[in-house]
């Protein structure tokens, strides 16, 4: 009898042992998104989501934690959960107010081009809804891109800005890495999942068309607007970011006070290679007195 409870019990550890496994794979081929939902759930910070109906179009955001506020925002093509690493490490200490960007995720596109500076007044206009006067703000790419233009043109709304492997102006690309089939590459990568949670899947084709015109002709900033910046700024990039060195020096040097890291190894898609890395620049520079 004793034999027969350990062969169970040794099956039962093995089984167990093997869906670990399994999901932990599951898991590192899908950038970690797994694990948020299952952290979601375990913490009670599963949320089925909120719209606001911002310009003309139905923005998506999710909601978590309790604190001073701060948008999270994704990069090009991308959705929410790509930033899942900067929600989980910002909940204890903030309410971070997810968000996908218009014709991305689950939010909704107009027959208007996509525009950094269009999608900054969505994301005033947002904190305008949620009844938010001034808000940190952390971008990856795109995002931080956006949260560039709302320093700029709304500088009484952002307290801190954490803009990572962002650019202020298309020259600051780097055309070996960005070349012609860049866009189609990334985006390949997240059809599948925007498949799943677009209002309207058949329109991935004409998102694609848009992001694209816009990442090869914008933005323009001067250093003269990115002079224009109050809110405290760190700006981060990898070391072998898709944004040139040079660019992103010249960005910090633009940013009055502004802070820059340079993260060792680090290429375009850090916040996921090096996640701990990127949580913890973000949490200790929002978090500093």
């Amino acid at each position: 009898m004793r034999q027969r409870v350990l062969f169970i019990s040794a099956v039962i550890i093995v089984a167990i042992a093997g869906v670990v496994y399994g999901f932990a794979q599951i898991n590192k081929a899908n950038f970690g998104v797994p694990g948020f939902y299952v952290w979601r759930v375990l913490t009670g910070q599963s949320h089925t989501g909120a719209r606001a109906n911002i310009n003309g179009v139905s923005i998506y955001y999710e909601t978590y934690g309790n604190g001073p506020p701060v948008l999270v925002l994704h990069g090009a093509t991308g959705f929410l959960e790509t930033m899942h690493y900067f929600i989980q490490s910002l909940a204890p200490s903030h309410t971070v107010i997810a968000v996908d960007s218009r014709a991305q995720g689950r939010s909704t596109d107009s027959a208007s081009p996509l525009s950094y500076t269009l999608m900054a007044n969505d994301m005033v206009k947002l904190m305008d809804t949620l009844h938010i006067k001034q808000a940190d703000v952390v971008g990856w790419s795109d995002g931080g891109i956006i949260g560039l233009d709302m320093a700029m043109t709304h500088p009484d709304r952002v307290r801190r800005l954490v803009a990572i492997s962002a650019n202020y102006d298309v020259n600051g690309l780097d055309p070996q890495v960005f070349h012609a089939g860049f866009e189609a590459e990334t985006a390949a990568q997240v059809k599948p999942f925007y498949d799943r949670i677009a209002p309207d899947p058949s329109h991935f084709p004409v998102m694609l068309r848009k992001v694209s015109a816009m990442l090869r002709s914008q933005p323009h900033y001067t250093t003269a607007e990115l002079g224009l910046i109050r809110a405290r700024v760190l700006i981060v990039a990898g070391e072998h970011d898709l944004i040139l060195r040079w660019h992103t020096d010249n960005l910090a040097h633009a940013v009055p006070g502004a802070r820059e890291t340079i993260v060792p190894g680090a290429t375009h898609f850090g916040p996921l290679e090096q996640p701990a890395t990127y949580s913890d620049l973000v949490v200790s520079f929002l978090n500093a007195p």
